[in-house]
């Protein structure tokens, strides 16, 4: 799917829903996955410190950034009503942006994560670009998440673990058709 308008109208959609439930405005109210504990998980791959900064990628409403305890937390996301959403529920720092463009300067973060996003992305280039953004910005670590292998909807991105050399992988949190890697930089 070259085109990011179709996931873009899903997003902003969701985010102008009147709910405050973080589950239905980050898009997890039809999976099995528990947010809590995948920001437990991306925690302890990190090893989140009370003393990083942290930059999360498509952060969405919030939903896992409610479980994040750091210094510094900033979001970035492409939907402007997430944002806004986001900025209401949780008061945190977040602004409206791209993965493949990142406006912060290099290793401004300790830590970066993304989760459950890149299968929205348009192309394989789009998301190599937003890895590079991320490696450029994190001094010490980056995660990404929810990666699927297939799926049941021909709109989201595939990935190819083989893709990840470099990378620690790690089995899916709760979908054994995604994977989650770690780069230590």
């Amino acid at each position: 799917m070259e085109d990011m308008s179709y996931w873009k109208e899903v997003w902003e959609r969701k985010g102008r829903d009147t709910t405050k439930d973080l589950t239905i405005l980050d898009g997890y109210e039809a999976t099995t996955a528990n947010v809590k504990e995948i920001a437990k998980n991306i925690i302890k791959e990190l090893d989140i410190k009370e003393s990083d900064s942290i930059l999360e990628v498509a952060c969405g409403a919030g939903g896992l950034a409610q479980y994040i305890k750091c210094k510094s937390y900033v979001g970035v996301d492409y939907s402007k009503s997430l944002v806004k959403k986001h900025i209401e529920l949780l008061n945190n720092s977040v602004i409206h942006g791209e993965a493949n463009n990142l406006i912060f300067k290099d290793k401004t973060f300790d830590k970066v994560f993304c989760f459950g996003a890149f299968h929205y992305f348009p192309n394989q280039e789009y998301a190599k670009k937003a890895i590079d953004e991320m490696k450029r910005v994190a001094k010490e670590a980056i995660f990404i998440g929810d990666l699927p292998v297939l799926s049941h909807r021909e709109e989201h991105l595939l990935y190819d673990k083989n893709d990840f050399t470099d990378w620690k992988i790690i089995d899916g949190y709760y979908n054994p058709s995604r994977f989650n890697v770690v780069y230590k930089l």
